[in-house]
């Protein structure tokens, strides 16, 4: 018998993309999609929207570019959750916690190369299109760099007097560039002119900082809080000492001793979960109100910087009403209460 009569006959298997589609869809797509659906403030493809009409852009704006930042931001929230062991996700557990570490941290990355599938548009045209793929490559090498150091230093392991410096670098590097990115999207779009496009950029910027300082002192509220607008009920940034905007506000407010005595209670906090919510709630009376104000003006300064440029007049507005949810969260959410017990 020859070689090729004593090789097996293989009958191809009519369903076999039926059966690896399924199972991909259920370890790889539909928990991304799920996730990425999950309430959000959705601030980033706002800006993006709104920044668009702001520079006077005309028609509709192509779809995928929110799609795109919202996509990249999911993956970048699916990875953190993985470093920072993180339980839950806005109220939900988190990606890994449903489908385990290895297969989320697969998702996590491919909603990577999603957001820049969504770039490749036929509505686009190529030159813009190479604009965008390039700034959001550049967005993520921005957001990574912030990573690591967010991840690799400690509050209590680093001079003092540097925490201001490295919670503004890593705010502009993980958060501000990625609402700039928005922005950008947004004004290019729009075919604004250079100068006003430089000007939506920087506003990107400060607003993504300043939505980081909301988050971070969100999170200490909710774990002195039976409930938060937010929802964040996280403790891993305290619990890891991690460099966040509470500690920068405590250290330009208190004394060197009474910021020396925060800092001393950190190794019992990471043991014990009732010293930690006693860590938060003192952390949080040295910067409760300073917090607040911060971002009050730094949202403040930056609408009036715009106010330099010709800006459409009703979207500014907008603008001015979604970033409220940063500026003033408990506000708002007193006002949709009460509009739900009027209804």
């Amino acid at each position: 018998m020859s070689i090729v009569d004593r090789q097996e006959v293989v009958v191809p298997n009519p369903n076999r993309f039926k059966v690896c589609d399924e199972l991909v869809c259920r370890d790889l797509t539909k928990p991304a999609e799920q996730f990425l659906d999950r309430t959000g403030k959705r601030i980033r493809k706002s800006v993006v929207e709104l920044v668009f009409a702001m520079a006077g852009g005309s028609g509709q704006l192509p779809p995928c570019l929110g799609e795109a930042i919202e996509w990249l931001h999911a993956g970048s929230l699916v990875i953190d959750d993985i470093q920072d062991e993180s339980p839950m996700r806005r109220g939900q557990p988190s990606l890994h916690m449903q489908i385990g570490v290895p297969l989320a941290l697969n998702a996590g990355n491919w909603m990577y190369f999603q957001a820049l599938e969504k770039l490749f548009d036929g509505s686009l045209h190529r030159k813009i299109q190479n604009r965008f793929v390039h700034h959001l490559v550049r967005t993520a090498l921005r957001c990574h760099r912030g990573q690591s150091l967010d991840l690799g230093t400690r509050v209590d392991q680093i001079e003092r007097s540097n925490i201001p410096c490295i919670v503004t670098e890593i705010s502009r590097l993980k958060t501000g560039s990625l609402v700039s990115m928005a922005a950008t999207f947004g004004a290019v779009s729009a075919e604004a002119r250079r100068p006003l496009r430089v000007a939506l950029s920087r506003f990107g910027m400060q607003i993504g900082i300043a939505l980081q300082m909301r988050n971070d002192l969100e999170e200490l509220r909710s774990m002195t809080q039976d409930s938060n607008e937010f929802q964040t009920i996280r403790m891993e940034d305290l619990r890891n000492a991690r460099i966040t905007w509470p500690w920068a506000w405590a250290y330009s407010l208190c004394s060197p001793d009474e910021f020396a005595a925060l800092l001393a209670q950190i190794p019992e906090s990471r043991r014990d979960s009732r010293a930690l919510s006693r860590l938060a709630t003192r952390l949080l009376s040295h910067s409760e109100r300073c917090g607040d104000a911060a971002i009050q003006r730094r949202i403040d300064h930056q609408f009036c910087r715009l106010a330099a440029h010709d800006v459409n007049g009703r979207a500014l507005v907008e603008m001015k009403a979604v970033l409220k949810r940063i500026s003033n969260p408990e506000r708002i959410l007193g006002e949709e209460n009460d509009a739900k017990l009027a209804n």
